[in-house]
């Protein structure tokens, strides 16, 4: 066992990097375009039934998250820091990927709430449409944030770029 222990070159950290950063909020972020923002917004303009509301934001968020996470972690990969190789920031990806597992189920959650608006509406009852735009507010904090690391990822690719030509 000892030999084994002292043969790994690397140890597991709790913290992540900019790559896994982008891959927890890319694979959330999207998830919740699709799921959350695109069923309510068509929901509330009459264009899908109360009927099938949780079901399909539910569904489409996780369509949406699988898309995050690959075009996440490609660009999580491409704009890694400048000090990691591909392979620790695969690593990282890697690690992003396991706690993006946990977030996603509280994304799909809020995915729900956002499409409950309608029925809120229709029924005259408060406690949904709060629900819905607390969840949209919580929503669009995980987008900016996002975002905020997108360009950071971004900005690092285009560096990255710029040195190698």
């Amino acid at each position: 066992m000892r030999a084994y222990i002292e043969s790994t070159q690397h140890s597991m950290t709790r913290e992540m990097g900019i790559t896994g950063k982008l891959v927890v909020g890319g694979t959330v972020s999207t998830g919740l375009l699709l799921g959350g923002f695109t069923v309510a917004s068509m929901a509330l303009a009459g264009r899908m039934s109360g009927g099938g509301l949780l079901t399909t934001s539910v569904g489409l968020f996780f369509v949406g998250s699988l898309l995050g996470l690959a075009l996440s972690a490609a660009l999580g990969i491409l704009g890694r820091e400048a000090t990691l190789t591909w392979r620790q920031a695969a690593r990282d990806a890697a690690k992003g990927t396991l706690y993006a597992i946990p977030a996603c189920f509280v994304g799909a959650v809020l995915a729900g709430w956002m499409g409950m608006a309608v029925i809120g509406l229709h029924l005259g009852n408060v406690l949904p449409i709060i629900g819905s735009a607390l969840a949209a507010v919580v929503a669009l904090g995980v987008m900016v944030a996002t975002l905020q690391v997108t360009l950071g990822a971004g900005a690092n690719a285009l560096h990255r770029l710029a040195r190698e030509h």
